[in-house]
């Protein structure tokens, strides 16, 4: 060190007044809620009710207390496998729309008092936020503002039950550090006897900003989770992938609950932005987001997972990753598995920074001050940081390893209190006496994770090519992830039904030509639609299509997938399926329902049917859509009995 850099440590630990002074915060920074939400970046719901017992998605309000008694609830071992799993937080689904509450509210009766689980005196709420204190994990809750069980429902007397039951959250089972309120608003409900459709107005009929006053009154280091936050926003899909680049900042003002604006800017966030608004990537281990039997065997796969990590966390969001309890109570074994398999991809990557013991030389440090040194971002401290003077915003940083080392992922972190201070980065490797530049993004954030092929080198560079102040880097770290781990698994696998290669379309009720032909029904290619949107605008459902199976034999249930091609006009929330032997005599549906959350979540959808229908012909009816006014169908399937 010269003499020069000696006094100025020297002055600085002596308190000297004159010693530089840190760099002005950037833009909208994190709140102290907001800083602890992003400390617990992977986080898991329990998406469980009488659903459960159901084999629903939705309930629909009308599920009497009876149906709910998880034969062996174990909270500890919920919450145990979600610690395992490295799991910071749990959110409970404490009512969802549905109305049912997994605990014993003294505002309603429709709650585990009335249920035959422990005679009624269970509180599953209790049990969970108990098993979190005991594991060291946060606890969040889920109140759905949908109610399709009560009576008020869309009146201004729900309010005031919706928020009684929000204050009997936030008082008997803190702390709470997360609350959840879904973007599910009004439709088809049970509400007290009237089953009749109800309508709000989402952007005023809660009254939010009073109904946020409670949280902040009650659990102050909460942070809100909505479309539009007021502290974390949903990602703008339910397959757990963030934008790239995810800002963490929005123009808040223009989101809400229920009513966010393009999902698309969900999903990437805003730049600059009014307002720190994070993105949290919601997602389930099974295709749905309640536990069902028959999806014992479309669990998502360890590597799956994995890549959700670097799509999530390793793009500055965080990881929302849903258990759903089984009808014992339990996290299912093949789920169980899947995480252990998940953890030990992880803990094999991230047990160690093969940068440790490097030298950090940066181009530039603030003041020349130790306070911001390069060495900050391998000190493994979140509140140091390597910064340059104010005038310097395109530094670059090398990381002298002494030796070969072999890495293949890449971990970045911004020192938050300062803000997303970095717009482009670029990241180089020492090769045959020059550089050679092998990545490059935008925005770094909280965390951002570079995922590529081996590299092997000695001096590994950062360069910041783009932004509006100095930096303030607390992290540059090189791992390994093992060969053996680096596989690709299937998510969200389908259900293959029977082979359709003798069958015929023989009739529908419209036909929109070559780009939306009926026969693109059968054809085994999700990328193309059957729609009724024509020249002449939309065509409103109810809409039906007729397939000609090639013979008679026995059905056991129907699938239907929706189109994925990043819009949801048309996709079918309710149907009505019918079977036939010779296509002209139908009779009653051999189905009929709703396909519950499948605008935010268009997944393939597996219809059981009551009992095996015999026939050769089967109708699909459409009779509503979740968005627009028309119908619209990526492949249709049959299940044998």
């Amino acid at each position: 060190m010269n003499l020069q850099r000696w006094l100025v440590a020297a002055m600085m630990m002596a308190g000297a007044a004159w010693a530089v002074e840190p760099p002005a915060p950037y833009g909208p920074v994190p709140n102290a809620a907001q800083l602890n939400w992003h400390a617990g970046d992977f986080i898991g719901f329990l998406h469980f009710t009488v659903n459960t017992f159901t084999d629903r998605e939705w309930g629909l309000g009308d599920e009497p207390e009876s149906i709910f008694n998880p034969t062996e609830f174990d909270a500890d071992q919920i919450v145990r496998v979600a610690a395992e799993a490295g799991m910071k937080r749990l959110i409970l689904t404490c009512k969802h729309h549905d109305g049912f509450c997994l605990w014993p509210s003294k505002f309603t009766e429709h709650s585990v008092k009335n249920s035959p689980w422990k005679n009624g005196k269970g509180d599953v709420v209790r049990e969970i936020s108990d098993a979190c204190k005991k594991y060291g994990l946060q606890f969040g809750t889920y109140l759905s503002p949908w109610d399709r069980n009560h009576k008020d429902y869309a009146r201004p007397e729900y309010l005031t039950y919706y928020r009684n039951q929000l204050r009997e959250l936030l008082t008997n089972y803190g702390p709470v550090t997360e609350v959840w309120f879904d973007g599910a608003n009004g439709g088809d409900g049970y509400y007290g006897g009237a089953r009749e459709r109800r309508k709000i107005d989402n952007k005023t009929y809660y009254d939010w900003p009073n109904t946020w006053k409670i949280v902040y009154e009650l659990q102050p280091l909460a942070c809100m989770f909505s479309d539009g936050g007021p502290e974390v926003r949903w990602v703008g899909n339910e397959r757990g992938i963030a934008g790239d680049p995810c800002w963490a900042t929005m123009n808040r003002d223009n989101y809400y609950p229920g009513v966010g604006g393009v999902n698309a800017q969900l999903n990437r966030g805003e730049r600059p932005g009014t307002h720190w608004l994070p993105a949290e990537c919601d997602v389930s281990i099974r295709p749905g987001w309640f536990y069902h039997a028959k999806e014992d065997d479309r669990v998502r796969t360890p590597e799956n997972l994995v890549d959700l990590y670097y799509k999530s966390i390793g793009r500055g969001a965080n990881f929302l990753l849903n258990l759903p309890p089984d009808r014992r109570g339990k996290v299912h074994e093949n789920d169980v598995k899947s995480l252990q398999g998940f953890r030990k991809i992880i803990d094999a990557t991230f047990a160690r920074d093969l940068a440790q013991g490097a030298q950090a030389v940066a181009s530039h440090v603030r003041g020349n001050d130790a306070r911001f040194a390069a060495a900050h971002v391998l000190d493994g401290k979140g509140d140091t940081y390597w910064s340059c003077d104010d005038g310097v915003t395109t530094p670059e940083l090398v990381l002298e390893l002494g030796k070969a080392v072999t890495f293949n992922v890449v971990s970045l972190r911004e020192f938050l209190p300062l803000g997303q201070r970095v717009d482009d980065w670029a990241l180089d490797r020492w090769a045959n006496g020059a550089w050679v530049e092998f990545a490059s993004g935008s925005a770094i954030g909280p965390r951002r994770l570079w995922r590529g092929d081996n590299i092997t080198t000695e001096k590994v560079r950062l360069r910041i090519t783009k932004a509006p102040v100095c930096p303030a880097i607390s992290e540059f770290a090189l791992h390994l992830e093992p060969d053996w781990a680096r596989k690709t698994g299937p998510g969200e696998q389908l259900v293959r039904g029977l082979t359709k290669s003798n069958w015929q379309v023989v009739s529908s009720s419209f036909e929109a030509g070559r780009g939306g032909a009926a026969r693109n029904a059968i054809d085994d290619d999700p990328k193309t639609l059957w729609h009724t949107h024509g020249p002449k605008g939309e065509q409103a459902p109810p809409q039906f299509i007729v397939i000609d199976t090639g013979k008679e034999q026995e059905f056991g249930g129907c699938t239907y997938l929706p189109r994925s091609d990043g819009t949801t006009r048309g996709i079918v929330d309710q149907y009505e399926i019918f079977v036939s032997a010779d296509g002209q005599v139908w009779g009653a549906p051999v189905a009929k329902g709703e396909f519950g959350n499948i605008k935010a979540n268009p997944i393939q959808q597996v219809v059981t049917f009551a009992k095996p229908a015999k026939g050769r012909f089967v109708k699909f009816v459409g009779l509503h859509s979740a968005d627009g006014n028309h119908i619209s169908v990526a492949e249709l399937g049959l299940l044998a009995k």
